[in-house]
């Protein structure tokens, strides 16, 4: 398994700044974060210009870095048209960046539904962005994973379950983040042991705690079983990226980013060689 950062833990910098961070700390991959979060800016967007892209791509190849991922996280489920039409359009938009940078996985989040929305609405919308987003990926030759997110319409195992049952034929994939479901009292493994064949990127973000009253603290301080995870996900054939999401800072923990990005690098060495974070 590739040992990975996601951009979203550095901030404070810029791409290229990032890029050179995460790959003086010895990751052998960098994911993109295109959402902008109220922490934490996008590193890229489907506004990101063609100069840019290129010197992402000339960065990551001088240093060495896979690009596996591009998170374009966007509320999906707006109770208005128009603004369900523009999040399908960023996410497109995403894919045609995953393209430039040789990214093989967009991943996507449905976002909590409005206020008064029927839930069996909100679902149909989603289920429909879902479709037309996979089907704009396929043709570009990128992979369109979904992120099950607290609090989120999409939050659960079974809503994989679901989704997959409403949309016979669509190829979308699983971003596997256990964060989420860990909070959610939920048992992560039933991702592993349910879902392996549609996992295509995974999330490294510890939690603990039960939503609403939860954190995510950094790697080892909350609850999740990561070595029987990892465990799980090699004996199911996963060689894909293990990426550290750290965003413990918005729950109270202070670290460098020097600090960050060693501890990262540390728990990933653990789990690839059979320890324990």
């Amino acid at each position: 398994m590739i040992g990975c950062f996601h951009s979203v833990g550095l901030p404070q910098r810029g791409i290229l700044e990032a890029i050179d961070r995460v790959a003086a700390a010895g990751y052998a991959a960098i994911e993109l974060n295109a959402e902008t979060l109220p922490w934490a800016p996008a590193h890229v967007t489907p506004d990101t210009p063609a100069d840019e892209r290129r010197a992402v791509v000339e960065a990551c190849r001088r240093h060495g870095l896979a690009i596996p991922a591009v998170g374009a996280h966007v509320g999906m489920v707006a109770d208005d048209g128009a603004g369900r039409a523009a999040a399908i359009a960023f996410v497109d938009g995403c894919t045609d960046l995953a393209v430039d940078v040789g990214a093989p996985v967009v991943h996507i989040l449905s976002g909590p539904s409005a206020p008064g929305t029927p839930h069996g609405e909100a679902w149909r919308w989603f289920a429909d962005a879902v479709a037309r987003t996979t089907e704009h990926a396929a043709r570009r030759g990128v992979t369109l994973a979904v992120e099950a997110i607290a609090g989120h319409l999409f939050h659960g195992v079974e809503d994989y379950h679901r989704l997959a049952r409403d949309l016979p034929g669509v190829a979308f994939k699983v971003n596997f983040d256990p964060s989420h479901l860990e909070v959610q009292g939920e048992d992560p493994s039933r991702v592993v042991n349910e879902l392996a064949d549609r996992i295509v990127h995974v999330h490294l973000k510890d939690g603990r705690g039960r939503y609403p009253d939860f954190s995510f603290p950094p790697l080892g301080q909350g609850t999740i079983d990561f070595a029987g995870l990892v465990e799980g996900l090699a004996r199911a054939g996963y060689a894909g990226a293990l990426s550290v999401e750290y965003e413990a800072q918005v729950y109270g923990f202070r670290e460098s980013e020097e600090a960050i990005l060693r501890h990262g690098i540390a728990i990933l060495d653990e789990l690839r060689t059979g320890g324990a974070p």
